[in-house]
């Protein structure tokens, strides 16, 4: 039987993050990964991994939490083909579409009170 692990391991930690170091910048940016704060997280993860004064594993690991913050070039092109569809089968249906035979709506007869 297939069994597979749980994204967060026993510290609450995501598993992927194990072998990332235990400095505080880093220990900040995966709570905020875990907590779903995905704005810090590209925020200071940023600036991170792009300081000069951090050791290249301090770096590595904010480049990795950045990264997984950023959406599925798929899932992205996927969204824009649906868009797509939908404006062009509005359009076609709002310049080709009639109403069914028969179902006109009935004009009103004038009424023939006295």
């Amino acid at each position: 039987m297939l069994t597979l692990s749980p994204p967060m391991g026993v510290d609450g930690r995501p598993n992927f993050t194990k072998d990332f170091p235990r400095v505080p910048g880093v220990d900040g940016l995966v709570d905020a990964f875990a907590r779903g704060d995905y704005a810090y997280v590209r925020g200071e993860g940023r600036r991170l991994a792009g300081s000069d004064g951090e050791p290249e594993e301090v770096r590595k690991a904010a480049r990795i939490l950045v990264e997984r913050t950023q959406p599925d070039p798929l899932a992205v092109w996927l969204l824009v083909i649906a868009g797509t569809l939908l404006v062009a089968m509005t359009a076609y249906w709002v310049g080709h579409g009639q109403a069914p035979p028969g179902h006109a709506p009935a004009s009103a007869a004038p009424s023939s009170s006295s």
